[in-house]
Order: C-alpha cells, then sequence, then structure tokens
C-alpha cells in the first residue's frame, strides 16, 4: 500500500509495523522532515532517542505477548487439569454406583437363597422326624417294637475278672516322684 507524504519517503513502512497511535504516527512524519533549525544535530539525537524509546516500547509490548502467552498456556494447563480431576471424579462416582448396586443385588439373591435353604431345611426336618420313621415302620414295613417276650437277657459270670499287677522293685526316682505327688494330694 503506498502512502503518500510530503517528505521524500515514497513509502512509509510504519504500516507493515506494530500498530500506532494516530499521534504517535504524526510524530514518526514529523522526525522524518528535514530540518532548517540550527539545531539540527540535537534533533538527530532526539529523533534517536524516540526511536529508541519506540523500538523499547515494541520490546515491551512483545514481552507483553509473551507473557500473554505463557498465561494462556498455563491457563489451558490448569483447565485441562480441572477437566481431567472432575472426570476421574465422575468417573470414579460411576464405578461406585455400579459397584452399590452389584452388592443389593447380591444382598437380595442371597436373601432370597437363604430363604429357600430355609424352607427347605424345615422339609427335610419334617421328613426325618422320629413320628413320621415310626409311622413308615408300623405302615410300610410292617414292623412294631420288641415286646418283653422277644427281649434276651445275657449274664456274665464273676469269674471273670481282669487284675493289673503292680512290680514290687521301684527305683529311687519312682519313690521319689510318688512321695512328691502324696504330698500334693
Amino acid at each position: 500500500m503506498a502512502y503518500y507524504s510530503r517528505s521524500s519517503n515514497a513509502y512509509d513502512f510504519t504500516l507493515f509495523e506494530e500498530s500506532f497511535d494516530s499521534s504517535e504516527r504524526m510524530r514518526a512524519q514529523a522526525d522524518d522532515r528535514p530540518s532548517t533549525e540550527d539545531g539540527g544535530t540535537q534533533q538527530n539525537k532526539s529523533r534517536s532517542e524516540e526511536r529508541r524509546a519506540e523500538s523499547e516500547a515494541k520490546i515491551k509490548r512483545m514481552r507483553r505477548r509473551r507473557s500473554n502467552i505463557a498465561r494462556i498456556a498455563i491457563g489451558v494447563v490448569f483447565g485441562i487439569a480441572v477437566a481431567f480431576i472432575v472426570a476421574s471424579i465422575i468417573h470414579g462416582q460411576v464405578q461406585l454406583t455400579e459397584l452399590n448396586q452389584q452388592i443389593s443385588d447380591a444382598k437380595a439373591q442371597l436373601a432370597e437363597q437363604q430363604s429357600v435353604y430355609t424352607q427347605l431345611e424345615m422339609k427335610v426336618d419334617s421328613s426325618i422326624s422320629t413320628s413320621v420313621v415310626e409311622d413308615y415302620a408300623k405302615n410300610n414295613l410292617k414292623m412294631n417294637k420288641a415286646t418283653n417276650s422277644q427281649k434276651e437277657f445275657i449274664q456274665l459270670s464273676d469269674s471273670d475278672k481282669a487284675e493289673v499287677t503292680l512290680s514290687k522293685d521301684k527305683n529311687i526316682f519312682e519313690t521319689i516322684a510318688e512321695a512328691v505327688s502324696s504330698l500334693w494330694s
């Protein structure tokens, strides 16, 4: 883009640089005009100082932009970390809910199985009771209780006895042990 100025410059390259305020642009154009006053060298010094100040301002802006980029990067990393933490908490809660559901299902199944076990145990106990066995023996097997005529009594003779013989020979340790045991009894 061509920019016409009254100075000898055909193009103003400041348009391609960082954007300036309009007042800064005007000062830059005024500084480029040749001076007819006696203080030309002083004006050149002030121009170089202004250019140096402008370059320092540009450097500061670039540093600010870099720090803004760093802040944005830190913010993005922090946001990702927060999102990861929230996602892990949600995932943990989902797993906890699933496990609680499995536990409640298992408890319900256990209660049902215990009920079935109790029913079966009652059925077995009722089928094995002594009165049921006695009725089955009387009715199906035609059995009845033994009478006195069916009983036989056996007598043992008095001559069958067992005797334990003690040896008369005792050593000294056995006599000491017997003496001590007799003291305690």
